[in-house]
């Protein structure tokens, strides 16, 4: 599977573009723990654990120069948690030990943040041109020119894919999704990266879709799931009008 020299790393939550030598990751949310605790759920401080897992494993796996946050580095809205600071700040220290440039791509929780990644030269930039086909956006608001891009890459979905057995019991896993865009080109989510974002489930109603770009400018029926298994296999799945009329439970109407 490859979208204009982009490729999904099988088994990670992550895409390589080989010629680029860049990789492209998308919500982390490092702090989550702390604002889970708000709400009354005590979670395990594992969220920066599995984010230095994940990069440590992929940048010894592939040839990277450079890291692209595609969104939401942290988690809290309204300023930067305690947590945030000491783990942003440890992120992207292990990050630019083991990749020369990382560069954030602004989402809706990245405020403040700018306090930390300008200790370690981290640009936060709008949006990321990849190449004169590939732009990067977090995905919570659009301009139309980013539209007019072959491929538009976003995060901020956290798209999964929910499966029903016959008594009932659901499994939900991560998954890319590779959505035609109602004027040619195409959209390319990224799961979400961090540890503790599970997913929303993929459906055919539009209006339930997070990101602009799906509920507006998209050919949702046609877009394609592409599901990994941890540190193993990626599967392709067919397009959701065809999975709604083969899994009539696998697609949420």
């Amino acid at each position: 599977m490859e979208y204009y020299g982009l490729k999904i790393v099988p088994g990670y939550p992550a895409a390589y573009h080989k010629s680029k030598r860049t990789l492209m990751v998308a919500d982390l949310h490092l702090g989550f723990e702390t604002e889970a605790q708000k709400e009354g759920i005590y979670l395990p401080r594992l969220q920066l654990k599995r984010a230095l897992e994940l990069i440590e494993k992929l940048s010894a796996l592939l040839d990277v120069y450079v890291l692209i946050v595609n969104g939401d580095l942290k988690q809290s809205f309204e300023k930067l948690t305690l947590q945030e600071r000491e783990e942003v700040a440890r992120f992207l220290a292990e990050a630019k030990d083991r990749i020369p440039r990382v560069v954030l791509v602004r989402g809706n929780h990245d405020n403040y943040v700018s306090i930390i990644t300008s200790r370690f030269d981290v640009p936060i930039v709008e949006k990321y041109e990849l190449s004169s086909d590939i732009l990067l956006v977090h995905g919570h608001k659009i301009e139309s020119k980013d539209l007019s891009y072959k491929l538009l890459v976003i995060g901020h979905e956290h798209p999964a894919f929910k499966l029903f057995d016959e008594l009932g019991s659901i499994a939900k896993l991560p998954c890319f999704l590779h959505v035609p865009l109602v004027n040619g080109n195409s959209c390319f989510v990224l799961p979400a990266a961090g540890y503790y974002q599970t997913g929303n489930p993929i459906t055919l109603n539009r209006m339930e879709y997070l990101s602009p770009v799906l509920r507006d400018y998209s050919i949702i029926e046609e877009a394609v799931p592409i599901v990994f298994e941890h540190e193993k296999e990626t599967i392709e799945f067919p397009p959701l009008k065809a999975l709604d009329a083969l899994l009539q439970t696998s697609v949420e109407q």
